[in-house]
């Protein structure tokens, strides 16, 4: 599907997209899907899953297989440019407010420099500094202070806003949430974007502000002068200023302020006596190194700051859509070797398991270890029921669950990471309601295989048949709420 300007759609546009077309799809039998997901991964030439994701998309569309109607992915998409836009407004807005108070002379009292210093240079630079703050790794010592940081981002303020007064469809999706099932890829995805909002309206901010400046040194007579009540010489302001203009010292040095430029502007505001008369002419000398200053400690870096977060925010979108346990599935069924067992309809359960994966090409033994959990099917059913259903063969078992030990399960697991497996198939009886100890039993499997690995719950029904739709939907719910994006649930249906 190509968007309204006719070009391939967007990484992000696919992040949103893609899972939902595979989570659409779960009423095509799993081998259709595994027959046309296979030739089409068979296909491509790109290896790196990201672009093979991507390229599978382009096929369905060529094929026509995709909607052609708006999709959520666009409507999201230019709900970020809209919010990317009031970030714009509302940090030119500011910017040039706050520039025209801070530079305010009505001929009375010069402009305080110090004044100018403290909120277009110093305030810039903590702010910059917190930037720097949320952009680094989750890390215990600093987590409660990006939790507060990221609640109180102008960025994420304005989506809340935006999500509050737009719905997009009539599951009311928010811009920045997404089903649990694509675990900490949220997370991040939604760091990253509120980082990139918010330098945005920060470049926004400095940018008017700058401009503003400039026009009032252009166009208006404006006066400089520095005052405050802290016990500072002109020799304190001279070190000040030196140290702050040293970044462009030798690039332009008329920018940075002289000992006599300092001691002849300082004043003093007293309430029954007039500002000394010092020519205006004299006390313009200030304002290149507050533009300076201004470029340097404002704009520079926060456009620094917006090159670094568009980059890792591309990063997050690619993991947001990788992290994904229907993405992951696509991505095995797309790399998955071909079966052939001769006739679709071949009569296969009266054969033995090991007879049957005799007659497999070498290339696929040893496709994917198994785990038999609380007896959902007899062990020597398994290699033929996984063969005809799931076209996978098996290379090892083990059983867990059903009433066994703590330590036995342990040990299944053991056993089994041993043998390094690319795919877990976790059989479950599909009419039992899943509970928390094969939860606990799953996430102490991935921590011994690794995210690498594949877990794929597979329910089984009643004598080894087929789980129905309503078994199929309890497991597919209770899966995508664990959060393991390597996690999926197939029931060869």
């Amino acid at each position: 599907m190509r968007d309204a300007v006719g070009s391939s759609p967007s990484l992000f546009v696919d992040a949103v997209d893609i899972p939902r077309l595979l989570e659409a799809e779960r009423g095509i039998s799993y081998r259709a899907r595994l027959r046309r997901d296979r030739a089409i991964g068979a296909a491509l030439a790109a290896q790196a899953p990201l672009q093979r994701v991507r390229a599978w998309r382009a096929q369905m569309a060529r094929q026509g297989q995709l909607p052609v109607h708006d999709s959520l992915g666009q409507r999201l998409q230019r709900a970020r440019r809209v919010i990317a836009l009031l970030m714009m407004i509302v940090g030119s807005v500011a910017g040039c407010g706050v520039a025209a108070a801070v530079f305010h002379y009505d001929g009375t009292w010069p402009v305080n420099v110090v004044t100018v210093v403290a909120v277009l240079v110093l305030l810039q630079i903590a702010l910059v500094l917190l930037s720097l703050v949320l952009m680094l790794p989750r890390v215990p010592g600093v987590r409660a202070l990006q939790e507060l940081l990221g609640a109180l981002n102008p960025g994420a303020f304005v989506a809340a806003i935006h999500n509050r007064i737009t719905r997009l469809n009539e599951h009311r999706a928010e811009l920045l949430e997404w089903p649990v099932s694509r675990g900490p890829a949220v997370a991040r995805f939604a760091r990253w974007q509120m980082l990139v909002w918010s330098q945005i309206g920060a470049i926004a901010f400095n940018a008017a502000a700058l401009a503003t400046a400039a026009a009032l040194i252009a166009f208006t007579d404006l006066a400089f002068g520095w005052s405050t009540t802290l016990r500072l010489d002109s020799d304190d302001v001279l070190r000040l200023t030196s140290l702050l203009a040293a970044p462009w010292t030798s690039i332009w040095p008329e920018a940075v302020p002289s000992a006599p430029l300092i001691e002849s502007s300082r004043f003093f505001r007293l309430a029954s006596a007039p500002p000394p008369a010092i020519s205006a002419e004299a006390l313009t000398g200030w304002w290149p190194f507050l533009l300076a200053a201004m470029l340097t400690y404002g704009l520079v870096p926060r456009c620094v700051l917006l090159f670094v977060a568009l980059l890792r925010l591309r990063l997050a979108t690619a993991r947001l859509l990788l992290d994904d346990p229907n993405v992951r599935a696509l991505l095995d069924r797309m790399s998955a070797p071909e079966v052939a067992l001769g006739s679709e309809d071949v009569e296969i359960s009266d054969e033995g398991g090991d007879r049957v994966a005799a007659r497999l090409p070498a290339s696929t033994a040893g496709e994917a270890a198994a785990v038999i959990w609380s007896g959902a099917i007899a062990q020597e059913k398994l290699p033929a029921w996984s063969l005809r259903h799931l076209q996978k063969s098996i290379s090892f078992v083990v059983e867990a669950g059903g009433g066994r030990e703590l330590q036995e399960d342990k040990a299944a697991i053991r056993a089994l990471a041993a043998t390094k497996p690319r795919v877990v198939l976790v059989f479950v009886r599909g009419w039992e309601a899943p509970l928390l100890d094969l939860q606990d039993f799953l996430e102490s499997l991935r921590d011994a295989v690794g995210i690498d690995c594949s877990i794929v719950v597979v329910p089984v029904g009643h004598a080894e048949q087929l789980a129905n739709e309503t078994q199929r939907l309890i497991w597919a719910r209770w899966v995508g709420r664990i959060g393991d994006s390597a996690l999926y649930m197939e029931s060869g249906a």
